[in-house]
């Protein structure tokens, strides 16, 4: 009886360096999305709302195809995707048409909230003499006024969060680095 020799097929490793240049693609893109939210957030709450209404309607308008596809083909009349269809694009430009007015009632809703902790936070702190959560409610009522009269603060907040969220990427990534060699 004759013995076969058998080989492993081991997979290639891939460079150490190709890998570690695709990492940096993760905080080089979040420095760039965080500088845009930062400098540019009017455009950018404009450009979430017109993209969430295009969606909307996109998928609208799949559904209307769809119900007529299966009305065509299979003699099949689902009136749930011919209400969906129609109500998705309804609303699709219901978004595109009050984008500016929605990012106001969420600008004020969000304020409302960070006001009304900050003054439960404030009476609480009152109530047992703890200073530190008397600042904390006095930061919060500051934070909750200026959400509601400074426009588009949140995205400037998240655009500030994500440029810092790059920076303690890159100093990770340098220090892995530097350990390596």
């Amino acid at each position: 009886m004759k013995e076969e020799k058998t080989t492993l097929i081991k997979p290639k490793k891939k460079k150490e360096k190709e890998t570690d240049n695709l990492k940096i693609l993760g905080p080089i893109l979040m420095l760039i999305l965080g500088i845009i939210l930062l400098t540019n957030s009017s455009k950018a709450v404009i450009i979430v709302f017109y993209s969430i209404g295009a969606v909307f309607i996109l998928t609208g308008i799949f559904n209307l195809i769809r119900y007529y596809q299966l009305k065509k083909e299979m003699n099949i009349e689902d009136n749930s995707k011919l209400v969906l269809g129609t109500s998705m694009i309804f609303i699709g430009v219901l978004i595109l048409i009050l984008s500016g007015a929605i990012e106001t009632f969420l600008r004020f809703i969000i304020g409302i909230i960070l006001i009304y902790n900050g003054l439960k936070n404030a009476i609480l702190s009152l109530n047992t003499k703890n200073y530190v959560t008397l600042i904390i409610g006095i930061a919060l009522i500051s934070m909750g006024l200026y959400t509601i009269l400074a426009e588009n603060i949140i995205f400037q907040i998240v655009g500030v969060l994500l440029i810092i969220s790059s920076v303690v990427d890159f100093i990770g990534l340098l220090s892995t680095r530097s350990t390596k060699k």
